[in-house]
């Protein structure tokens, strides 16, 4: 994948991180913006090409779905995509065992 993913990509590749459906981020969107925005528009704005007329839809409601989606908006425009995670993982290795007090002394 390209180091600079269109919007649409971006839009897609958070709502897969998430874990939502197309109609969840629909359904969330209407209740945000009191307008109506059904899954067929949710699905043409992350097929979509930056240039792409459907765009100029979609700029109106950036900043509603960069909240919605815990983000900044600003992001979802201009951002890469990163799928390397920005923390490192850290495993636990202490293991503890089952036994109460009584049974240790």
């Amino acid at each position: 994948m390209a180091s600079n993913p269109s919007i649409g990509e971006r839009l897609h590749l958070v709502r897969l991180d998430l874990g939502w459906s197309v109609a969840e981020c629909a359904y969330r969107l209407t209740l945000n913006c009191n307008d109506l925005i059904v899954p067929d528009t949710w699905t043409a704005w992350e097929r979509a090409a930056d240039h792409d007329p459907v765009m100029q839809n979609f700029l109106r409601y950036a900043p509603s779905i960069g909240q919605m989606f815990g983000i900044d908006h600003e992001w979802l425009l201009h951002g890469s995509y990163d799928p390397q995670p920005a923390a490192d993982v850290i495993e636990l290795t202490q293991k503890f065992s089952n036994t109460t007090s009584d049974e240790r002394s």
